[in-house]
């Protein structure tokens, strides 16, 4: 994690039905994909303290084109209730203890246009 900045994110269609994509800078601040391999496991923590298992994988070839796999971040996506046009952030917050990297939080514009965790 290069430098720990806060990724952020306004969810499409297929964020939240099928997998989250992600912008290629967001892979400064992804764990290193070592060995030639194109998927990395990491950890986030919610602001309740529930942790979930992502997957990060890429593409081979000279756009990589990362997603967050469908497995763990839909358990998120149903966890939180998101739909489209909701925020996602995560946060660099390394623990070692629960083996996560990010805490990640979900927004959600309320009926005054300001965000609000979720």
């Amino acid at each position: 994690m290069a430098g720990a900045h806060e990724l952020d994110k306004e969810l499409t269609e297929t964020d939240v039905g099928h997998k989250l994509v992600v912008p290629v800078r967001w892979l400064d601040e992804m764990p290193r994909f070592e060995g030639g391999c194109h998927e990395v496991q990491f950890g986030v923590l919610d602001d309740k303290g529930f942790h979930f298992q992502l997957c990060c994988s890429i593409r081979n070839g000279p756009y990589p084109k990362p997603v967050i796999q469908a497995k763990g971040w839909l358990r998120f996506v149903n966890y939180k209730g998101l739909k489209v046009g909701d925020n996602i952030i995560f946060c660099p917050q390394v623990d070692y203890f629960r083996e996560t990297i990010f805490q990640v939080r979900a927004q959600r514009q309320n009926i005054y246009g300001h965000w609000v965790d979720i």
